[in-house]
């Protein structure tokens, strides 16, 4: 998951696999972190020393063992404590050897190698603060990335109806989790999956979007109810844990083994049908209903989907990404990137396209899933997606827009 991240979004190692968290990399990263840091501790060194022969060939009058305490305070910023102690103890030798040396009164000297000394003891000093409180921090995020890892399972790469590429892109630069919500439950015979958009940033926007998941995650648990009453289920979850003007923007998904697509969208961005000819229409349901906590006419309207389509579901930082002249981004202009065989690499293109018209930097969280469907074909649908209240038959249709008409998705 390009975990991000807002403020800046960066692509990271977790941003191209289908778990929503990793972990931090150890091993080989770690080794050539320590070959780094020997290098420039070796480089100081030699510096140091030449720079002491400078000063010892320069002969009187010149001002010495003081400015080469400049080696220590550097070392201080990037090298562990024992590393840095060793250069600093070289550098007072070395300034040692100086005043030692140098001709005339002993005072001049003297003050100078007692700066020289302090200033060592001070830079072993600031690397022993610093490497603490690295250290510090580091079990911070580990905790941190932890909890964010429970909060965001991993996505499954196959369902019984299809395979399945899913990434994660929080715009804050410290964060694996933004307001974005993404869950797939992948059932035995009909799999679900949520993705929708909290209304907001930071942490409130987080914890909302935890109440969604987990209570989706439980209501699946249910294997009586219907995915117009699951989505009742999440909606009274938001609605007691949001504020007085919070929301979740939403859509809910379900696909059985015969081909036919149920979907229950409340104010989130229809998802896009990819077919096999090559034409991508926007799933979009004949009435639209109020996000998720401001009390939902949820209805379920049902699509065709055939062997070797395509679904994308995403999130508005998509759509509201823009570039250096204002304009949005056009997933127009992707369908040779969706298209690409491997489904990982038709996200990871997707991805790489929208954070290079961005200019390497989102505004908002991102999360896609894209599903390529191996059912079977359904037969011949019809023409117009049916819309259902909870608790009622579903007839199953086609859903005929474009991506033009994508319809009025509430905006946060």
């Amino acid at each position: 998951m390009t975990i991000r991240v807002l403020g800046r979004a960066v692509r990271e190692p977790a941003a191209r696999s289908s778990a929503g968290i990793a972990l931090d990399a150890s091993g080989p990263a770690r080794l050539a972190g320590k070959r780094v840091q020997l290098g420039l501790a070796a480089a100081l060194l030699v510096a140091v020393t030449a720079s002491a022969a400078v000063v010892y060939l320069a002969g009187p009058g010149v001002v010495t063992a003081a400015w080469l305490a400049v080696g220590p305070l550097v070392a201080s910023l990037a090298l562990p404590p024992r590393v840095t102690a060793m250069v600093a103890g070289w550098t007072v030798a070395l300034g040692a050897g100086l005043a030692l040396s140098q001709p005339g009164p002993a005072q001049p000297a003297v003050a100078h190698l007692s700066v020289l000394v302090l200033l060592a003891a001070f830079a072993v000093a600031n690397a022993a603060l610093r490497t603490a409180a690295q250290r510090r921090l580091s079990q911070v995020r580990a905790v941190a990335r932890v909890a964010q890892s429970a909060l965001l399972r991993e996505v499954p790469a196959t369902v019984s109806t299809g395979r399945l590429a899913s990434r994660y892109v929080s715009a804050s630069a410290e964060a694996r989790v933004g307001g974005d919500v993404l869950e797939v439950v992948p059932d035995r015979v009909h799999p679900r999956w949520l993705i929708g958009d909290t209304r907001g940033k930071g942490l409130p926007a987080v914890r909302l979007a935890s109440v969604a998941m987990t209570s989706f995650r439980d209501a699946c648990a249910q294997p009586d109810l219907s995915l117009p009453e699951v989505a009742w289920v999440v909606d009274r979850s938001v609605t007691r844990a949001a504020g007085d003007e919070d929301f979740v923007t939403a859509v809910f998904a379900e696909l059985d083994p015969d081909g036919w697509l149920q979907l229950v969208t409340c104010g989130h961005p229809p998802p896009l049908r990819l077919s096999a000819d090559g034409t991508m229409r926007a799933l979009t349901p004949r009435a639209y209903s109020t996000p998720l906590g401001l009390h939902p006419d949820i209805q379920s309207a049902t699509f065709l989907v055939s062997a070797g389509d395509r679904l994308l579901f995403y999130t508005d930082g998509l759509l509201e990404a823009r570039d250096r002249a204002g304009r949005y981004f056009r997933l127009e202009d992707c369908l040779d990137t969706l298209r690409h065989p491997d489904l990982q690499a038709a996200v990871d293109g997707l991805l790489d396209r929208l954070l290079a018209h961005a200019g390497g930097k989102l505004g908002d969280d991102v999360a896609l899933l894209l599903l390529e469907a191996t059912v079977p074909p359904a037969g011949s649908g019809l023409d117009q997606p049916v819309v259902t209240a909870p608790g009622q038959h579903a007839l199953t249709g086609r859903g005929p827009l474009a991506i033009a008409s994508a319809g009025p998705a509430v905006r946060r």
